[in-house]
């Protein structure tokens, strides 16, 4: 199984447990993201993580876990290359 880079994008509803419902996705998982941002604005939240060296088989539990989250409202989950990776963690 190969391991790749992945940007998750998430839109959220405003509220304190959004953030921390979709760490605890990637904690029970023992995954510790390279790079998190998280936004607020247009009545929504709008967070963006990215994870290297995980299996696309577990890169689309966790989007597929992460949809089931009553406060998010889309997930999108992107393959990174590495520059890509290098520049979102910087």
């Amino acid at each position: 199984m190969s391991c790749e880079n992945w940007r998750f994008e998430l839109e959220a509803m405003i509220d304190p447990q959004s953030l921390l419902r979709v760490l605890g996705y990637f904690a029970q998982r023992s995954v510790v993201p390279d790079a998190l941002q998280m936004r607020v604005g247009d009545d929504k939240m709008t967070i963006s993580l990215t994870v290297s060296d995980l299996a696309q088989a577990h890169a689309l539990i966790v989007a597929a876990k992460l949809e089931q989250i009553v406060l998010v409202q889309s997930v999108r989950l992107d393959e990174l290359e590495q520059a890509e990776r290098e520049r979102a963690a910087a």
